[in-house]
Formats: C-alpha cells, structure tokens, sequence
C-alpha cells in the first residue's frame, strides 16, 4: 500500500484512510502476527503522514521550520479515534487534522516535532508508556481532556498555537449532531486505575450544558513525570482539574493567554509571560506569581517565587515527606493568620489529595514501603487540615465560605463531620475505610454530575451522612460497595430499604410519608415525580374474590385497591408497546415478557401478606 500511495500520490489519503479504518478495527487477542500487523500498518501511516510535496525537496532543517497553514492540502487527515495502538512513531510526521479520541498506545509513543495544522483530538486517550511529544507544533486547538498517561510524558519545546486543553474530555455535540446516533457506541478505554472505581466520565454533552471552563468532568491524568520544558503556549494553557502524580515541569515555558495551573507539583523556573498575556487572568500555583513590571524581573514578565506567602515555597510538592508535613504545617498556618488566603490554600490542599496513587491504599499497613507509609500519613494530616479548619472549634479560627474541590481525589477514612462549607466538589471521589459527614452542612454539595450519574463518588468503606440535609438526590448514583454500612438518606438504597423495613408493619399512613419523602430525595423534585407520589401510596388491599381474606400490604394506587405489581403482571403478556419497539426494533416479544416479568416479582417481593 505504501508503494502504492508512493507511485500514485493521488491515493495517498485514500490509503491513509484504509489504512486508519484498518487500525480502528476490532483487535485479535494474544496474537502476535496481529500485533505485528497492526505495528506494520501504523508504520505505513506514518511514512504516509512523512510525506509532504512542499518540504521533500528542501534540507530537514528547513522542513522542520517551514509551516503549513489549516488549508494545507498535503498535511495528512487521519482518524484513529478508538484505535488500538502497538509501538508507534510518528517523529516528523505532518497531520492536517488528527483525532485521536480515546485510542489505547500500547506500546512506545513518539511525536517528536511532529506537526498538527488543524485540531489535534486526544481526549480519553491512554498512553501506557511514555508519551513523547518534544518539540511538536500543534496549530489549532489542542485537546487532552482526560488523558490518561500511565508512564512519564514529553511536552518540552512544544508549541501549542491554539489553546492547550488538558481540562475536562466531553465531546461537545449540538442537539442535532449526527453524532448523537453513534456515541452510545463510543467505548472508552477501561477505566482500571489503582484505587479507584470507574467514575463514569461523560463522553459527550449537549452543547451549551457547560457555561464555563471550570464545570465538567476530570482533566489529564499524569502517573508518572511530565515535561513542558522550554513550552510555549500562544493562547490558553488550561489544567483545571488536571492531576500530576509526580514532578511536572514548565521551566522556561512561555504562557500567552489564560491560564489555570494551580497544582503544587507545577515547577515554573524560568517561566514567564508574553507580551499577549497582559489581559488575561492567570491563577498559579501558591508560591508563584508573576513578576511586578518595572522591576528587574518585570521587565520580561516572569514567573517568580511569590515571597508573600513565605516561609511557604511548594513543600507540598517535594519528593521528602517530612518536607511536604512541614509545608502543610506552614499552609495551616497561613491561612489562619491571611482569611484572605484562605480558599487559595484549601485549592493548594486539594490539589495535593488529587495526586493520582502508585500503591494500593487498601493493603495491610505493613506491606507498605517505608515511602508509601509515609504518603499515607501525609494525607491523612490533610485531609484534617481541611476538615479541622472548617469545623468549628473553640482552639482555632472557623475558615468560613470555603470550597473543597476534590473531584478525583483519593481520601483515606475522610473525617468532615461537623464541618461547614459552601460547595463540595466531590465528583469521581473515592472514598476508601471509614467516611463520615456525619452533622456537615454545605451551600451546595456534589457527589456525581448534575445531569446523570456520570462522575459519581465511590464509597469503598462504611459511609456516615446522618444529619446532614442533601437535596435533589445527591447520593443516588453513588457507588456504595458496603451498602449495609451506609447512614444516609437520598440514597436509591434508602428508598428500597425503607420498602423492605415497611414489611410486617400496620402504619400505612406512616409509610407512605416516608415512601414520598424517600422517593423525592432519592429522585428530586422534578414535576413527574411529584405527580407520581401524589398517586401512589403503601397500603392494604384484599385478596381475590374467592379469599378476600388474603389481604397483601405494598405500594398501590391513591386510594383504591389496585396493586402496583398487578398492573406490572397486567403488562406481562401485552404486545410490545409501538414507542419501545421504536426505540428498541431488535426487542423481540419472549425479552420484552422476560423484562417485565422481572419487575412483577421485584414489585412483589416489597410486599407482604
């Protein structure tokens, strides 16, 4: 094929795109001629993408250097969105538009100075080994978005030209977008990442959902060290949410545009800003901040180590436990003495806690190393930090209207009973040993996206929220993995186990409240859940004519004698009503009897006789 492309170059790009359909195809497990001819194939890709009529005839020097604009007819379209990768290099490589979404690199991933003239789509990607991308041009809008990079990752020298996205990973797809028809299809990589259940990360949202950059899902997931050494960023340079597992460096990076990069392990030595930045608003990590202009260091705009806030200067993010004790120690303290520094110092914390894991939290306490022991410990102190400076207490000042923005994080037996907050990002959290809110309050509070179950927290241990006032169903599409050990209310679970403990009682007045109440919480206040508790409630009814004296107690209609499993058995052997079958052509009718059999004896089992 390649020769072919080579001696016809007007099938260049209908190889290509076989070539990229060949790549998204499903994969032969443990199969090495597979793996060898997809390794091949990817080969040919590349040599393809290599290829550009304008630079060939001019020295590699000047082909590195020489740009193409988005309307190059040579730079390469390709499409390997939820590809399956083995080793792959792409060095030099030169791609008009590139999606990438949600494709696996197995294997070795090499970018080195390649060129990307229009959107470069990586979003939901996994990298399993490092990730190389020194030197690479990207000339359009730039998209890692919940990329996830289990090894080491090279951004040094990149350029991006249009914005840096390392945010959230949503496809954002307007109400008629054909796409819509394919995207329940879309199979992300499997979300196996030590520690942590599968938050459910949307895919794709309505457009116009989201009304700001700082709303949605995770960002880019950095396991292992990450590079954007002597970067430069022309427009804007996004990381909220993103979450660097060990060093991340931007020395001598160039920002031009807005930036979010507030995580303590970013080391921006050298950094500074460009003449473009001026207008747009920045936020550092704390213990940076851009030089004051007409100073020495102003004149060339640079970031520079934020002595306001001293004796702290980025412990948080040094590889010596003791060090990073030492620096929450600090933070504590300077909250305490600067309320306005306050919310900047619980994002630094937070920020910290968001760090992904390399060791399993849920082993014995003496099969960690020695480092891993330590980590634990470092936690633990802050997550007290947050949670002592929030809770009112007779010894120390209450830190008032703070967030906690811990979506992604992994807490060991977090403690916030009592504590009083304004907002709770707790979105995609994993809550390992014994978690309790136990009395908190919160303005708002988060425990999965608004719109679905998408991002919801995991709870891996005994989970206490008895007193606290969640409304709209917070709890409900939490993962509860102990569900006997759960105090809360507004769970799913709590509405059925307020079924199953109605069993054997005579209050059904009682019931019904609480069914309501339960039903509410657990599914909001939505106006057909309203309708709907307004015509259910938990009573008795007689049994059949000939035994009437069978009476069964469960849920029935406002005020007659019809179960609501009966009607549920009524259904049973009906034909498949025209709008399922519409939305559902392959249900046959023996499923669709199957389907609403089951529902029958679930209703039934949550009465008694």
């Amino acid at each position: 094929m390649e020769a072919l492309a080579q001696a016809h170059p007007a099938q260049r790009r209908p190889v290509a795109d076989a070539v990229c359909r060949y790549l998204r195809g499903p994969v032969v497990q443990a199969v090495d001629s597979s793996v060898d001819l997809r390794a091949a194939a990817a080969a040919i890709l590349a040599a393809l993408a290599r290829r550009h009529p304008a630079t060939d005839q001019v020295s590699a020097g000047a082909a590195a250097d020489a740009g193409c604009g988005a309307d190059c007819e040579d730079c390469l379209d390709i499409d390997l969105a939820g590809a399956v990768l083995p080793d792959v290099d792409f060095n030099g490589c030169r791609f008009g538009q590139a999606r990438f979404a949600d494709a696996h690199f197995r294997g070795a991933c090499v970018f080195d100075g390649a060129r990307f003239t229009r959107e470069a789509l990586f979003q939901r990607a996994v990298f399993e080994s490092d990730a190389r991308f020194a030197g690479a041009r990207f000339g359009d809008t730039t998209v890692f978005g919940c990329t996830r990079f289990r090894a080491g990752a090279d951004f040094s020298g990149a350029r991006f030209q249009g914005i840096a996205w390392f945010g959230r990973g949503e496809d954002e797809l307007p109400e008629d977008e054909q796409a819509w028809e394919q995207a329940e299809a879309w199979r992300p990589v499997a979300w196996d990442e030590l520690n942590e259940d599968d938050p459910i990360w949307p895919l794709a949202v309505l457009e116009g959902d989201y009304q700001n950059w700082e709303e949605g899902g995770d960002g880019a997931r950095f396991n292992g060290r990450v590079s954007f050494a002597h970067a430069r960023f022309e427009s804007a340079a996004w990381f909220w949410k993103a979450r660097f597992g060990s060093e991340a460096l931007f020395h001598q990076a160039v920002f031009g545009g807005r930036v979010h990069l507030v995580q303590p392990a970013a080391d921006l030595t050298g950094a500074r800003l460009s003449d473009t930045a001026d207008a747009e608003e920045q936020d550092w990590p704390l213990g940076w901040t851009a030089a004051t202009p007409g100073t020495e260091d102003g004149s060339h705009a640079r970031l520079i180590p934020d002595e306001s806030v001293a004796p702290y200067h980025g412990q948080l993010a040094d590889p010596d436990p003791e060090v990073r004790l030492t620096g929450l120690r600090i933070l504590g303290e300077l909250g305490d003495a600067e309320p306005e520094l306050r919310q900047r110092v619980v994002d630094t914390v937070c920020a910290y806690l968001r760090m992904p894991l390399a060791f399993d939290v849920t082993a014995d306490v003496f099969a960690l190393t020695p480092s891993q022991f330590s980590e634990v410990r470092t936690r633990r102190s802050a997550q007290r930090l947050l949670a002592d400076r929030t809770r009112p207490s007779v010894n120390r000042p209450l830190w008032e209207d703070i967030n906690l923005r811990l979506s992604g994080a992994t807490l060991i037996d977090f403690d916030a009973s009592g504590c009083r907050l304004a907002h709770g990002d707790f979105t995609g959290t994993q809550f390992h040993g014994n978690t309790t809110f136990a009395g908190a309050s919160f303005g708002d509070v988060s425990f999965s996206l608004s719109y679905a179950r998408d991002g919801r927290a995991s709870f891996h241990g005994p989970a206490d929220f008895s007193g606290v006032r969640l409304s709209h169903g917070s709890l409900r599409h939490c993962l509860f993995h102990t569900d006997d050990s759960v105090r809360a209310t507004g769970t799913t679970q709590d509405l059925v186990r307020m079924l199953l403990g109605a069993r054997g009682t005579s209050a059904s007045a009682d019931i019904t409240i609480r069914f309501r109440e339960a039903l509410l919480t657990a599914g909001s206040e939505t106006p057909d859940n309203l309708a709907c508790v307004q015509h259910l409630e938990y009573g008795k009814v007689p049994g059949p004519s000939y035994a009437p004296e069978r009476e069964r107690s469960g849920l029935k209609i406002t005020g007659t004698d019809i179960l609501v499993s009966d009607l549920a058995w009524r259904v049973e052997d009906t034909p498949v009503p025209a709008s399922v079958a519409d939305d559902y052509p392959e249900l046959t009718t023996e499923q669709w009897s199957a389907a609403t059999r089951v529902i029958t004896l679930l209703l039934g089992a949550l009465e008694a006789d």
